[in-house]
């Protein structure tokens, strides 16, 4: 097994995602009108987390009103470059709808409805690629990130996966492949895991000291139905370390997890795992 390790050194605390932030406050945030807000930021844009987030918020926000825009807002949200996921998710959400108690919502949800499923394609009109690679779901060893921090850690990999490595595919038309499914296609899948690995985290006065450690996995893929196959030369785990140095109150040492990790997770992942795929995709 190769193992590689990458210090990242200091991050600095970077201005938080705006859409992780809408999604956040859509999902937790106590008054109407800041949830309503977020509806509406999120409805201007077509990112998986966007529209998941407006998917969550029709099926349970007990607002009457937020459903009623959540489910108008669907119908702007997705659109071709929204990822196949998501729009499938969007459209389970707005099916239930057509349920909803409010006549309002069930009228929205199904104008909504019939744009998004002019964009959701049958699974089997949808080639498979030929080289796929399954984002596996993250972990906290450390127990101590914030409850977000595992989803934007997978999604941050994911992005840089797909950003820096030609010829893959992150997503399988419908469900994620079987082993027979991969077989059928002819393709070669591998899985990308990663993990928080550590935190600890050291009050200075009143400043706090965030030091994290990411791991990320790569091997060959045997589908949803097989296994990771740690073969020699074909699978790695990459590890890198980082630092954030935030203020010391709650919600500035989360946000300094989240900066730290994710930052770390990037850089992993693209000096040391893509280029593992890489050689993987061509000697494999």
């Amino acid at each position: 097994m190769l193992i590689a390790t990458l210090a990242v050194g200091e991050v600095r605390v970077a201005r938080a995602d705006l859409v992780d932030d809408e999604v956040q406050q859509l999902a937790s945030a106590p008054g109407y009108k800041r949830r309503l807000a977020a509806v509406l930021a999120l409805s201007k844009s077509h990112d998986g987390r966007a529209v998941r987030a407006l998917a969550d918020g029709l099926r349970r926000d007990k607002e009457v009103q937020i459903r009623r825009v959540a489910a108008l807002a669907l119908g702007k949200a997705v659109d071709a470059t929204t990822p196949t996921a998501a729009r499938d998710v969007a459209l389970a959400a707005l099916d239930d709808a057509l349920r909803d108690r409010d006549k309002k919502v069930r009228e929205l949800a199904e104008r909504s409805r019939t744009t998004v499923a002019a964009l959701v394609r049958p699974a089997s009109s949808v080639a498979a690629p030929s080289i796929y690679v399954h984002l596996g779901d993250g972990v906290d060893l450390s127990r101590q990130a914030p409850r977000d921090a595992v989803g934007k850690l997978v999604r941050t990999v994911r992005a840089t996966v797909t950003r820096r490595t030609t010829g893959v595919a992150t997503e399988w038309p419908g469900k994620p492949p079987t082993a027979a499914d991969l077989s059928a296609a002819g393709a070669r899948a591998f899985v990308v895991a990663p993990t928080i690995a550590a935190l600890v985290i050291e009050q200075r006065g009143n400043r706090a000291e965030i030091a994290c450690t990411v791991t990320v996995r790569v091997a060959p893929w045997g589908g949803v139905d097989g296994s990771e196959k740690w073969a020699a030369q074909r699978a790695a785990s990459a590890s890198g370390t980082g630092k954030a140095i935030v203020s010391g109150d709650a919600t500035a040492i989360a946000g300094g997890i989240r900066d730290c990790v994710l930052a770390v997770a990037e850089e992993v992942t693209e000096k040391q795992v893509v280029p593992f795929l890489r050689k993987l995709i061509g000697t494999s």
